[in-house]
């Protein structure tokens, strides 16, 4: 055979074996169902709720706290450690400033620490309601650790304290859009050119060292999607050029009654648990929860508990606190799930524990481990696997025989492949 047929031949092969790869590619795509729940144990979605303290008043938010507890609901509260000592935002002043209640009111704190001994994750909105120099940042830290006995996992920034980190125009890394924000929407709204330096080691303001050692998750974008994390499915998330803050995390925009109640519709209820979605609303539980009646007593909102009540009913719902939820979304980027023919592999590569591994697969499909234990979907085709140790990997596969993998045949992809390698060492090593 001459060089050219050699190569017409060759070419033929290979053109139809990667016409072949794509068709495979595509099948294997079409027929991947085997995922991970982001959830364990079988639930099917998560909700929490970040409360931040502005105009926070013990008579106007313990109603609310009662109700969560009845739920069943354990969510995260945000607190102000210290009473402001200077203004919030531009000018900057030193005075009394009364943003809400802090720690240092013995009422409010003992029931924050109620709170907190319920499973109600407690955070900050930053030190004060005020602008906080670095020594007020140090020692609130300190001071909320000697209470809690942990630093705060979660630190909320509120809005216009010029310790605020990575704030303003610069929650943009983009030179361009820093100048639209700061230059442009800044004549229109005066805080988005602010002077904000938390991350500038020489501001009055730094703290960004603190952040790094002692705080975990910061919140920053929002949408009023319910589903958190269809807006943002890479949370948390790190980003490289903003080093102070460890991980980045999104929220649905519940920023009164009105706009939690406009979020929390039977639909959207309805979608986040078709979805499997995660919710973590921001919201504002001084802000409209608890009304006061003829005589002056608060009560509740009769349709922020109607639809509060409604949530819960969802039995297979995850009710934790956000950092629970983070924590969780950030230890399953490090369990993967492999298909390798009928078996199923999933890997934690984390170096820790892992529990209540959940696998969604068709309904009813029936899969067994290397000992020959069956697991079966159930209608939701959830299998829970359990617990995954560090570094190990479990097996699961449709037959039930533990010599599958070694009597297992070629597929048709497979056999193509061998005939075209084959045939090409045929034709340009052996036929000469």
């Amino acid at each position: 055979m001459n060089r050219c047929g050699k190569l017409v031949i060759a070419s033929v092969l290979a053109a139809a074996l990667s016409a072949a790869a794509l068709l495979w590619i595509s099948v294997q795509g079409r027929g991947q169902k085997a995922r991970l729940s982001p959830y364990p144990d079988g639930r099917d979605f998560a909700f929490s709720i970040t409360d931040d303290p502005d105009h926070h008043k013990l008579a106007k938010i313990r109603l609310v706290y009662d109700l969560l507890v009845e739920l069943g609901m354990r969510t995260t509260v945000a607190v102000w450690v210290k009473e402001a000592e200077r203004s919030n935002g531009v000018p900057d002043v030193a005075g009394d400033f009364d943003y809400g209640a802090t720690l240092q009111d013995a009422d409010y704190r003992d029931y924050i620490l109620r709170l907190h001994d319920l499973g109600f994750e407690i955070a900050v909105h930053t030190i004060t309601g005020g602008n906080d120099l670095r020594d007020t940042t140090v020692s609130g830290y300190e001071e909320f650790r000697e209470l809690f006995g942990y630093y705060p996992r979660i630190n909320i920034m509120h809005s216009k304290n010029l310790e605020d980190i990575y704030w303003g125009s610069k929650v943009f890394s983009n030179a361009v859009l820093r100048w639209f924000i700061h230059d442009v929407v800044g004549s229109v709204f005066a805080k988005a050119a602010f002077p904000f330096s938390g991350e500038v080691e020489d501001s009055p303001f730094f703290w960004g060292d603190i952040a790094r050692e002692k705080t975990k998750y910061v919140r920053l974008w929002g949408t009023s999607d319910i589903n958190t994390l269809a807006f943002n499915p890479t949370m948390p998330y790190h980003d490289p050029r903003k080093p102070y803050v460890n991980y980045w995390f999104s929220f649905s925009d519940g920023y009164n009654s009105y706009f939690f109640k406009k979020l929390l519709t039977d639909e959207n209820m309805e979608r986040l648990v078709r979805e499997r979605g995660t919710s973590i609303v921001y919201t504002h539980f001084a802000a409209g929860f608890a009304k006061r009646d003829g005589k002056g007593d608060y009560y509740l909102d009769p349709d922020f508990v109607r639809q509060m009540r409604k949530l819960a009913s969802y039995e297979q719902g995850w009710f934790v606190p956000v950092s629970v939820i983070l924590d969780r979304l950030l230890a399953m980027k490090n369990v993967n799930i492999f298909e390798v023919g009928d078996a199923l592999v999933v890997n934690n590569s984390n170096t820790f524990a892992v529990d209540g591994v959940t696998l969604l697969v068709e309904p009813g499909a029936l899969y067994y481990d290397m000992r020959g234990r069956p697991y079966r979907a159930d209608g939701d085709g959830e299998i829970v696997v359990g617990d995954l140790g560090p570094g190990r990997s479990v097996t699961l596969r449709r037959d039930e025989r533990p010599d599958f993998l070694v009597r297992r045949e070629p597929g048709w992809f497979e056999r193509l492949n061998m005939v075209v390698q084959r045939s090409l060492i045929w034709i340009f090593s052996h036929n000469k």
